[in-house]
């Protein structure tokens, strides 16, 4: 539970760290906010982009659009993040602040799931989600920071020249685009 007055409660579902292995559950009816945690601890030849760009668009997106399946963020946690295998640009010449170790990504979904009534849903920021700003505060991450961790995803529905639907996703990193996959 998030808070007691209002009521507010989150569903959290653990995975691993491979899109092709994610399958996304429903979400809960009573649950305000619904987030998959994913851990990311693959071969060190796969950079954590390559999984976490597997889950968002292999799987995430499709689930939303496809299957209507709600998913507010999807926490990404690297088990090799600010290893001497990987360090962190987050962290240089320092350590986490608490023994949870280097904070997760954080990728903000859009608020609601891409439909022809609503075929670009705004993506979810910290101040319409709970539970990714306060995952960021347990690993002590100050709020000015919040920003390096924190990403915006959306998702487009359009139709083609054919009248064919077709989605285009975007990832936002402190305002600026990242990453884009065509409509297809």
């Amino acid at each position: 539970m998030l808070r007691d007055s209002p009521k507010q409660m989150v569903a959290l579902e653990v995975k691993g760290g491979e899109g092709n292995s994610i399958n996304i559950s429903d979400r809960p009816l009573w649950a305000d906010e619904f987030i998959l945690w994913c851990h990311l601890d693959g071969a060190i030849v796969n950079q954590p982009s390559h999984g976490a760009a597997a889950i968002l668009f292999n799987r995430v997106e499709t689930e939303m659009v496809k299957r209507g399946k709600h998913v507010d963020a999807v926490v990404f946690k690297d088990a090799r993040c600010n290893t001497a295998l990987r360090p962190c640009p987050k962290y240089i010449r320092k350590q986490p602040p608490t023994s949870l170790g280097v904070a997760p990504d954080i990728f903000l979904m859009p608020k609601a799931i891409p439909t022809e009534d609503n075929p670009k849903p705004k993506a979810h920021d910290l101040t319409s989600t709970r539970l990714p700003a306060m995952l960021l505060a347990a690993h002590g991450v100050s709020p000015r920071d919040f920003k390096k961790h924190v990403w915006q995803v959306t998702i487009t529905l359009s139709t083609d020249d054919k009248g064919r639907s077709v989605r285009e996703t975007r990832v936002y990193h402190q305002g600026k685009m990242v990453q884009w996959k065509k409509p297809r």
